[in-house]
């Protein structure tokens, strides 16, 4: 197993998370930077790769807990809707949070993420994501997806 070792291109502090007019943003893109384990004879290279973002999970319970999880608490979205060549997906909060409520957001050909408490005020989180003309959502579409928390 090789470490890998993760940093977000933010232009913010890089202890909090970005905020966008009072709601939450996933990084643009991924830094992750590889160490390659190398067999006998073989001299390692460490690389660095970009990968921009690919969309969210949304996670329900303790943030250290859950990310070690092999089945962590990943909430649905509370309903989903085709518009034209993009499909949108929203949660809500409503209410009092019972439990501790996290946005990981996910990057392309990468299995690093980032992790971020989603704070008390954010009562919904839409995703927008491009799709082909069949509603399959696209890989490595033109346009990011587009987060909005609030």
């Amino acid at each position: 197993m090789r470490p890998i070792f993760v940093t977000a291109t933010l232009l913010l502090a890089a202890s909090a998370p970005a905020q966008a007019a009072g709601g939450l943003q996933c990084p643009a893109s991924l830094t992750v930077q590889a160490q390659p384990d190398a067999p006998g004879g073989w001299s390692p290279y460490p690389g660095r790769d970009s990968h921009g973002f690919a969309g969210i999970t949304i996670v329900e319970g303790d943030r250290a807990s859950e990310m070690t999880s092999a089945a962590p608490a990943t909430l649905a979205p509370d309903r989903e809707v085709r518009r034209g060549r993009s499909i949108v997906q929203v949660w809500e909060f409503t209410g009092a949070r019972q439990r501790n409520v996290f946005l990981v957001c996910r990057y392309r050909d990468t299995q690093a993420t980032l992790a971020a408490d989603l704070p008390r005020h954010i009562r919904r989180c839409t995703l927008t994501l491009a799709t082909d003309i069949r509603g399959t959502v696209l890989d490595d579409p033109k346009t990011p997806p587009q987060l909005d928390c609030r």
